[in-house]
């Protein structure tokens, strides 16, 4: 029996220290049902919320569309003095009969403004599409690595409840053998307790991001996929200038195009001081007299110089400039709390985090060692035994903490996952 339980620790502590490739190592080749962090970006790309993100930009060219239609003409016709109750009334001859086409006339460039304005609003849309499917993807992957992270915990836990119910079923026959005290056995039983509550909550952790990453992705959640990406790759940064970060973010981009629309507007509204001008051109009937009249109207733009919506769109411009100062400021310290955060977790996962699993897994391999020829008993074993399961499940969440700083330092940069 002893043999038995010893083989199973030893198939346990195989299985621990070598969890991480086991668990997260590249199943490409090995199950179409897999999901690759690049797929599942690749799929939120068209979920409904990337779709309304088009959507809006096809919205906004109808804008460009309708800017730069001219004004319709319009058609007037007028009867005056209509006397249908007189005798001998004849209303070709006694009446006053018109029939006018007016058309608006927009001097000052005004069709040209408008489309300039439309255009920068398409423009404006185009980058905010852009922006919001790159915050999709940043999502999307902090998601994937989380239930990576998650799920490897909760199947840890899990392994290492199958080994703690065969030291209780094995102790549970040393106590009714006389071989054992009692108390020893509800130590192990109370440490399975410990592990079950453990492992409820990873189960847990593990359920909810997992329906986390499906709701970013827009998709239905399906547990029966497997992630396929890797915790422990270690992908190179390829660190960003100032002038390339400012380039690549989407939000500065949309900040620029912000600026560009009020620019265009400010134009507009200075357009449209000119007043526009109506010209009618129509035929007269008099009395049976056919005649035809011409005429102009232009208002007098004495009060009117459109000066409020002048003022607005200037205010609007220096907010807009504003915003690309303050952004800008924001992009520089972003770029630098990520570069520090992530060169401090590629030292602890290159340096710190190899040299504690080895003697996690060398401590652990001493203790067996001692509890097989009695050298120590069950409580410190088992102390162990939870010492090198907490080591593991620290690596899984320091490597995605890791694969999150990278993610953050990308975004940073401005360049999709």
């Amino acid at each position: 029996m002893y043999q038995s339980q010893s083989g199973a620790v030893l198939s346990r502590l195989s299985l621990v220290f070598g969890l991480l490739s086991c668990f997260s190592g590249d199943l490409r080749g090995q199950s179409v049902s897999g999901l690759s962090l690049h797929a599942a970006i690749e799929q939120a790309q068209t979920s409904p919320q990337a779709r309304e993100a088009q959507d809006l930009v096809d919205a906004s060219r109808g804008g460009v569309t309708q800017a730069a239609l001219r004004p319709n003409p319009r058609l007037y016709l007028q009867s005056e003095d209509i006397r249908p109750w007189a005798d001998n009334f004849s209303f070709a001859n006694q009446t006053e009969d018109y029939g006018e086409i007016a058309q608006l006339l927009e001097p000052g460039g005004k069709r040209s403004r408008r489309l300039g304005v439309a255009r920068a609003i398409v423009r404006r849309s185009e980058a905010e599409r852009v922006l919001l499917l790159q915050q999709i993807a940043g999502r999307v992957a902090a998601a994937y690595w989380s239930v990576v992270a998650n799920e490897g915990i909760a199947r840890l836990l899990e392994e290492d409840m199958r080994t703690v119910d065969a030291i209780v079923l094995y102790n549970k026959e040393r106590v009714q053998a006389g071989a054992m005290r009692g108390v020893d056995l509800l130590r192990v039983q109370i440490e399975r307790d410990r592990l079950e509550l453990s492992l409820a909550a990873a189960r847990r952790e593990a359920l909810l991001t997992r329906i986390e990453l499906y709701k970013e992705m827009g998709r239905e959640p399906n547990s029966e996929i497997k992630l396929t990406d890797s915790l422990d790759t270690l992908n190179a940064i390829q660190t960003q200038t100032p002038a390339s970060v400012l380039l690549n973010r989407a939000d500065v981009t949309v900040a620029h195009e912000a600026v560009a629309a009020a620019e265009a507007e400010i134009k507009l509204q200075l357009a449209q001081r000119v007043p526009d001008v109506d010209i009618f051109g129509g035929y007269k009937r008099n009395s049976g007299t056919n005649t035809l009249y011409t005429a102009l109207q232009i208002p007098l733009p004495f009060a009117n110089r459109n000066q409020g919506e002048i003022e607005r769109a200037r205010a609007n411009l220096r907010a807009a400039q504003d915003r690309v100062q303050q952004l800008e400021l924001i992009v520089r310290a972003d770029v630098t709390a990520a570069e520090q955060a992530y060169a401090s977790q590629q030292r602890i996962v290159r340096k710190v985090l190899p040299e504690m699993r080895a003697r996690a897994k060398q401590n652990m391999t001493i203790m067996d060692d001692a509890y097989r020829t009695g050298g120590v008993d069950l409580l410190r074993y088992l102390d162990a035994e939870r010492t090198a399961v907490d080591v593991e499940v620290t690596a899984l969440r320091t490597l995605a903490e890791f694969q999150q700083a990278g993610l953050r330092l990308q975004l940073a940069y401005g360049v999709r996952p």
